[in-house]
């Protein structure tokens, strides 16, 4: 019988994990309008699995989970979603707690003709 080299377990331990986290993250989302406490379950396991394989959850996921009650944050619902001053601001309507994520605006285009330049040279 041969063994798996630790490296190569450790990094199929990570896919099943990140795997797994998605599926309960499409579950929590399904779940959240008829069994919104069903929901907060599937967000427990996401954080446990994080913690148990210790890698850090996705992006997308962690940005709909409330750092403070760990509640599942629904857009309209149950969370606020605003944008002040380069960040977008989430407030939980559970706990009252607001998050803060950066974001970068959109830069102007520079199209060909409209520069200083262009006109001085014309």
């Amino acid at each position: 019988m041969s063994r798996i080299p630790r490296k190569k377990q450790k990094n199929m331990l990570r896919i099943v994990a990140t795997q797994r986290m998605w599926r309960l993250f499409e579950l929590a989302e399904k779940e959240f309008k008829e069994h919104p406490e069903r929901s907060e379950r599937y967000v427990q396991l996401i954080r446990n699995i994080s913690m148990r394989n210790r890698m850090r959850v996705p992006r997308e996921i962690k940005r709909r989970i409330c750092k403070h009650c760990y509640a599942f944050l629904v857009p309209g619902v149950n969370a606020r979603y605003r944008l002040k001053g380069g960040y977008t601001v989430v407030s939980c309507e559970r706990c009252g707690k607001e998050m803060r994520y950066p974001y970068k605006g959109l830069k102007p285009s520079r199209k060909k003709g409209n520069s200083s330049k262009d006109r001085e040279n014309a």
